[in-house]
């Protein structure tokens, strides 16, 4: 992992699960209020991914008069295709990249989740070897998840001296970062273990959890979303189709924690989808029933003018009758 980005994105991201942790004073809990303060930030770009998908279920009729018109030349069919979106204003990808948003922050998370001590807590590489010293943890033998050993040798400490902090760990870190008692384990889960396929265990249901609200979501953004039948559309499935079985896969290999946080966040994507599609699309509903109206009214005033016109008329030519 680069350095700056440790700085720019690990670093905030443990800032905020800190900030949120101390709040709440649970682990687990705090990662799942994370993934929803991240749905909450990311809600103006999905209003706008979903206007363009309800935009592009308004081109359907469109879309599949020119797959008929232009079956046997695939070039033509996608400029025309793209004329058609122009004219719109139809971004057909626009609608992927809210699901994508979440892969970045789900690897800055994992940083901040694998190296507490570093992005949570705040200290330096200098102090991080001190503290494993004092616990007696080589950290040079620890593997990815050494700071969590450390953070859970820390924590025994800190429990066996009677909820208080030693005098030699507080000697380290006096002034250096912010130390604090973690307790990784949530609903009876140990959410800084990562599951193992070869070792069946009750953590099993974090992975098994995330493939199956990943499919869960991908099912509802599908139905809610009434996609057209063209090659963005393709590409669209296929992604909902990889989604559960990345899902999946990650849940294996990343700590509980991850796992916990892809769990809720697609869960909060099932919610935002249902919401913010009966939402537009009813919004999109009364807009275009309000300019079906108006259209219809002008037309009802151009036949009133006509008419009335007509019958000026009618009076006009009697009048110059009976004049005659």
């Amino acid at each position: 992992m680069g350095e700056a980005f440790g700085l720019i994105i690990v670093r905030p991201l443990g800032l905020i699960l800190l900030a949120i942790f101390k709040a709440v004073g649970s682990y687990g809990l705090a990662v799942i209020l994370f993934a929803l303060l991240v749905k909450l930030i990311c809600i103006p770009l999905a209003i706008k991914g979903k206007k363009s998908m309800l935009a592009m279920s308004a081109l359907n009729a469109e879309l599949q008069q020119l797959q008929k018109k232009y079956a046997n030349n695939r070039v033509k069919l996608n400029d025309e295709m793209q004329k058609l979106y122009d004219k719109h204003g139809v971004n057909p990808m626009s609608g992927c990249l809210p699901q994508f948003i979440p892969l970045p922050i789900m690897m800055g998370l994992y940083y901040a989740v694998q190296q507490p001590l570093k992005f949570m807590m705040g200290f330096s590489d200098e102090v991080i070897a001190k503290l494993a010293n004092e616990v007696g943890v080589d950290i040079a033998t620890a593997g990815y998840y050494g700071q969590i050993t450390i953070a859970e040798k820390l924590g025994d400490m800190f429990q066996s001296a009677g909820n208080v902090w030693p005098e030699a760990i507080t000697k380290i870190t006096d002034g250096m970062g912010e130390l604090l008692n973690i307790d990784f384990h949530f609903l009876g889960l140990n959410l800084a273990q990562t599951p193992s396929i070869t070792d069946p265990g009750f953590i099993w249901i974090i992975p098994i959890l995330s493939g199956a609200t990943a499919f869960l979501s991908s099912y509802v953004m599908q139905k809610m979303q009434n996609m057209p039948s063209n090659a963005a559309a393709g590409q669209m499935k296929m992604l909902n189709l990889l989604m559960p079985l990345m899902s999946l896969y990650f849940g294996f290999i990343l700590p509980g924690a991850i796992g916990i946080y892809w769990i809720f966040n697609n869960v909060f994507s099932c919610v935002q989808e249902i919401i913010l599609t009966k939402y537009l699309r009813g919004k999109r509903e009364k807009k275009e029933a309000e300019e079906a109206a108006r259209i219809e009214a002008a037309k009802e005033a151009k036949r009133i003018a006509n008419r009335e016109a007509q019958r000026q008329q009618s009076l006009e030519a009697k009048k110059k009758k009976g004049d005659k």
